[in-house]
């Protein structure tokens, strides 16, 4: 039989043609042999292999199996599972990863080999959700760390005394390590943001031919634009625990960007920004509803509220005792010359947080201040810049 690198160079080539979308993928993953490693691993750059395993995959299933299992190492660096695993424990973690993985490869019609942990169950949910699961089915291994995460682990509920039937498909024990064995958290972040952007190339390209595989449209769009809850984004924004005005590393859900932690004197000159264009005046009541909620969620606020269409139709201080009520505007959408009116006044805001449904033409360059962009979840074009979050709509 053909040594490994060739089956997986056919492999590659295979996909290329029938699924553009993995196969352009699988050409960033470089093979590489090497015998201390039991199946197969990546760690985001390289595909790590045993020769034996590989020929095994061809010779039980041929070089459909051998694809599947390229599909999984890619959709592990695609989903960031990679370097996400923060300080959940290692093993319980590698399994949740492979139980969402192995789901899409058999979702997309790809082999897998026989006895990997797969279940319907876990259909459609990320690796964070199916840890907090198996963390409390597991054996007492993970009770401690199941008490610490819930709080509703005890006496009245014990966990089972049995572990899932599977096994790991590849071999996870390289993951979020550099050759020291010490975690490279700023490399980790700037590998996952390369698959990111790589996943989303390779998906635009296969959508504009017509190949992207279906189930894998909703999957880019949810590691592209997560749609976290406004309240969430506006916590990981604003801490006021401190008195001082320091910089945190950014949450896993934004990317390049530091974000600024406030204590109780710093939430100054926080400009809250509603949309009173056309094309939102069917949300008036519930942008109004989440500006009330922001302004008394957060009474340390102090600075202005504003509303724009085309132009900057009101901008006043702060007060909580004198919300305006009512939309100005309902034009066309141009948010430029509010941006200019808060430079025109001199104003740097600590934050700016703005109610949209993200239709809008925006300011060529990225103001020097952070930008919160909460949109109504519709599918319109998503801000080039800031960090965005989404309200609930009735």
């Amino acid at each position: 039989m053909p040594d490994s690198n060739f089956l997986i160079g056919k492999a590659r080539a295979r996909m290329l043609m029938k699924y553009p979308f993995f196969g352009s993928l699988a050409l960033f993953l470089q093979p590489r042999e090497d015998t201390s490693t039991p199946t197969m691993r990546t760690e985001g750059f390289e595909l790590i292999y045993h020769d034996e395993f590989v020929q095994g995959l061809v010779n039980t299933g041929g070089i459909s199996r051998l694809m599947g299992a390229l599909v999984h190492e890619i959709m592990h660096a695609v989903l960031q599972h990679i370097w996400r695993r923060g300080t959940r424990d290692r093993d319980l973690w590698d399994m949740a990863c492979d139980y969402v993985v192995n789901q899409i490869v058999k979702e997309q019609g790809f082999q897998l080999p026989p006895g990997v942990f797969i279940s319907d169950r876990f259909k459609g949910m990320t690796a964070d959700a199916v840890y907090n699961i198996l963390l409390q089915e597991l054996p007492p291994k993970f009770q401690d760390e199941a008490d610490r995460v819930s709080g509703e682990i005890g006496p009245d509920k014990p966990l089972q005394d049995k572990k899932p039937e599977g096994r790991l498909l590849d071999d996870h024990s390289g993951w979020g390590k550099n050759k020291s064995g010490q975690d490279e958290s700023t490399d980790s972040n700037t590998e996952a943001s390369t698959w990111k952007m790589r996943a989303a190339q390779a998906a635009q390209d296969a959508q504009q031919r017509g190949h992207l595989p279906a189930g894998m449209i909703q999957i880019i769009e949810n590691i592209l634009y997560p749609k976290l809850d406004w309240k969430q984004a506006l916590a990981s924004f604003v801490q006021p625990t401190r008195s001082d005005y320091t910089f945190i590393p950014p949450d896993r859900r934004f990317d390049y960007v530091f974000l600024p932690e406030f204590g109780s004197e710093g939430l100054e000159d926080v400009v809250v920004a509603i949309d009173t264009s056309g094309s939102v005046w069917r949300f008036y009541k519930q942008f109004i509803s989440e500006m009330v909620n922001i302004v008394y969620s957060y009474p340390e606020f102090k600075g202005y509220i504003a509303h724009c269409d085309t132009a900057v139709q009101l901008f006043q201080e702060l007060d909580p005792d004198n919300i305006p009520m009512q939309f100005k505007g309902s034009g066309g959408t141009n948010f430029r010359p509010l941006f200019q009116e808060i430079e025109k006044r001199g104003i740097t805001p600590s934050l700016m947080v703005f109610l949209t449904d993200g239709d809008a033409t925006l300011p060529k360059n990225p103001p020097h201040y952070p930008v919160l962009w909460v949109l109504t979840g519709e599918n319109k074009p998503i801000p080039h810049f800031g960090n965005v979050a989404y309200m609930h709509l009735e």
